[in-house]
């Protein structure tokens, strides 16, 4: 198992996250404007009702003063018209406020569903080398923990902070109405308030960036521990395995420890500010009635107003953490959206192979280091060109470059005398076929796996296909047959059992260049003969490359190429390449001969 050492080099750029953020928003300005209209609309009938209660109660408090003075009673008439009036505006409040929830609901559903769509597209679109740095977990977790983590912040910070704002704003109003001095002292903790969520904020804004980082690296490691289950049972490896994950699932830990921790602290210094308004309201206050310059329930009225303008900075800071993950979470989306794309300029479509395939001193290396060295060769149409020579020796290399996987770094690969770069990559790639020694089958009916060679191709057709590559019969024999269904591990059936499935997707495929990379390499000797009778009716009147260990199966080939260090060391027929005294293939012949390997 590869272990992901990257480091975060620094923490996340917030500024950048929140224009993107703010770039996702724009194409929804409609609705976030009608939900802008209902905050404002559910935040004003909600301000104004704690202003109602109080007056409701200072009738209360001046009636029953009456009554014992027995000057008068309560007015219970105004009394109830107060109240009927503040129930109304809750109940108006919150209809408004269930419509605002709705409306941001769907913004930010749709850019969740939008974004997966260009990620999983960019997917499709990225260079071959960008999952050589991209980890499958780390890009997994990119499509559905981030875009999750986005949805979140949208839907649930976007609301607080659109409400908190509207309401700060309207309190601020109505508690002047009541008294300037005590709304001077509730105002004046206002920047203590804000001066602790940007400390806050800080402190903690790269430890939610280093937690998604981690996250990623524990979803790849929990990705391979699973798939690879097998090998390490069968090499002892479980604590080394359980060591790795530990390593970084304790890192994963250790940062999101330490953002909730600042996060967490928000509250109670908030809640410790908010109590200081209580105090210094409370006494101040008291101060006023006395003088009578301000009536009871206008008291009551200011004290729920204190708790309507401090409870909008208490929201804040509690979903500060949810704010400062769904930046980070964008940074990463972004990042990823951001890599460049795999390069198809080229628009000249390529439909069949008329003359020959050349290489012509191609030079190509992974990295610094030449994986194929001035490499030249001619494959004519209709030819089977088999490529043998040890592991490491570029074999595989020369499939991915002509199918344009990587590009070269010097010479030329063309098709009937035109570069491959001339040609649009689609097209080029329409008409290879491809039987790999890694099996690839996904999780649906044998039927469908190998239908996915010719999406069009009716029920028959595939039949005929299996027939062909020997795998009808052993399908027949399955519960379901064709319509059995394999497994997320596609391990119900056997490693050979696969690679039948895969040569018949093949065949059914029927493209003008084959390539086999060992394509035998997981079948019994048996399934391997009657394969290569298969492969043989195939690859007639087709380009085919062959890259086998077994020479009994590039005997028949009309050229063979051995490779050593990206060069091709020697050219010819079977036949003639034995022939050679104290040649390469004669040595892996002999070889081969000696282990049963050929016939």
């Amino acid at each position: 198992m590869r272990k992901d050492r990257r480091e975060v080099s620094k923490p996340n750029n917030t500024k950048k996250s929140i224009k993107q953020v703010v770039s996702l928003l724009k194409e929804y300005k409609l609705k976030l404007s009608m939900t802008f209209i209902c905050a404002i609309i559910s935040t004003l009938f909600t301000v104004i009702s704690p202003l109602l209660i109080g007056r409701a109660t200072t009738i209360i408090y001046d009636g029953i003063t009456q009554i014992m003075n027995h000057t008068g009673s309560i007015d219970f008439e105004s009394l109830y018209f107060l109240l009927l009036v503040a129930t109304v505006l809750y109940v108006v409040s919150a209809v408004f406020t269930y419509l605002q929830s709705w409306f941001l609901t769907q913004i930010s559903t749709d850019i969740s569903y939008k974004l997966r769509k260009q990620l999983i597209d960019k997917v499709n679109m990225l260079a071959m080398e960008e999952f050589d740095k991209n980890k499958r977990g780390d890009i997994l977790s990119r499509v559905t923990n981030d875009v999750d983590s986005l949805q979140t912040g949208i839907t649930s910070t976007f609301l607080q902070f659109m409400t908190a704002i509207i309401t700060l704003v309207g309190v601020f109003v109505m508690m002047l109405t009541i008294n300037l001095w005590m709304t001077l002292v509730t105002v004046i903790l206002v920047p203590i308030s804000f001066i602790v969520i940007s400390i806050v904020v800080k402190r903690s804004q790269k430890f939610y960036q280093y937690q998604l980082k981690y996250k990623g690296s524990v979803n790849s490691q929990i990705e391979e521990t699973f798939t690879g289950q097998n090998i390490i049972r069968a090499f002892n490896q479980e604590e080394e395995s359980f060591k790795q994950f530990k390593e970084d699932n304790d890192k994963w830990y250790s940062h999101e420890w330490k953002s909730q921790f600042y996060s967490s602290l928000m509250g109670p210094i908030m809640n410790f500010i908010s109590n200081l308004s209580y105090v210094a309201i409370a006494v101040l206050g008291a101060f006023f009635v006395l003088e009578k310059a301000i009536t009871v329930g206008d008291i009551l009225a200011f004290f729920q107003y204190i708790q309507n303008f401090t409870h909008p900075i208490q929201q804040i800071t509690r979903v500060m953490n949810i704010v400062q993950t769904a930046l980070a979470a964008t940074e990463r989306i972004f990042e990823f959206l951001e890599i460049e794309n795999e390069e198809n300029l080229s628009i000249k479509g390529i439909t069949d192979i008329k003359d020959k395939i050349t290489f012509e001193h191609v030079r190509f290396g992974y990295d610094e280091n030449d994986v194929i060295k001035d490499l030249s060769f001619t494959a004519n149409k209709g030819e089977k060109v088999a490529i043998v020579g040890h592991t490491g020796a570029g074999k595989s290399t020369i499939i991915k470059l002509l199918m344009r996987f990587y590009d070269i770094k010097s010479g030329d690969i063309k098709i009937d005398g035109v570069n491959i770069n001339e040609y649009d990559k689609n097209s080029l790639r329409s008409m290879v076929g491809m039987v790999l020694q890694d099996t690839w089958l996904f999780s649906d009916t044998i039927m469908e796996n190998i239908r996915y060679g010719n999406l069009k191709a009716t029920d028959e057709e595939v039949i005929e296909a299996s027939k062909i590559a020997y795998s009808d019969n052993f399908i027949k024999q399955l519960p379901e047959g064709y319509n059995t269904v394999l497994n997320e591990d596609t391990d119900n059936i056997s490693i050979g059992q696969k690679q039948l499935l895969t040569i018949a997707r093949t065949v059914l495929a029927n493209k003008k260049i084959l390539i086999l990379d060992e394509a035998t390499s997981s079948v019994d000797t048996r399934t391997e003969k009657l394969i290569q009778e298969a492969m043989d009716k195939l690859m007639e009147n087709k380009t085919s490359f062959i890259i086998a260990h077994r020479l009994s199966t590039i005997k028949n080939a009309d050229k063979i190429l051995v490779m050593d260090d990206g060069k091709i060391i020697e050219e010819g027929k079977h036949s003639e390449l034995i022939q050679i005294s104290n040649g390469y293939y004669k040595s892996l012949y002999d070889q081969f001969k000696i282990e049963g390997g050929v016939d």
